[in-house]
């Protein structure tokens, strides 16, 4: 009877063992799959900061290039208005 009783509580541990054990099986197998997804996500994102870093070190190497651009034609204005104000100041000596 008591050997009857011992086999019943250890079936009954074992079947609940067996039911946790196929549940976290399946999680796995879903963590699995979602890992994979995550490792392609995580890839494209790398990709795509490493895109965004080239993309910025072109629009620096851009942007000094039309400061410079800039920088430039505005002395030539001012050379321009520096000879503009020296011919007329030529042409009113008053």
């Amino acid at each position: 009877m008591v050997s009857s009783l011992v086999d019943i509580i250890l079936f009954a541990a074992l079947l609940f063992t067996s039911i946790r054990v196929t549940k976290m099986h399946r999680e796995l197998v879903k963590l699995r799959a979602h890992q994979g997804e995550f490792t392609a996500v995580v890839g494209k994102t790398n990709e795509t900061v490493d895109d965004m870093v080239l993309m910025v070190r072109e629009f620096s190497a851009d942007g000094r290039q039309m400061v410079q651009t800039l920088g430039d034609k505005i002395d030539e204005a001012r050379k321009t208005i520096a000879e503009i104000d020296t011919r007329t100041a030529a042409q009113n000596p008053a």
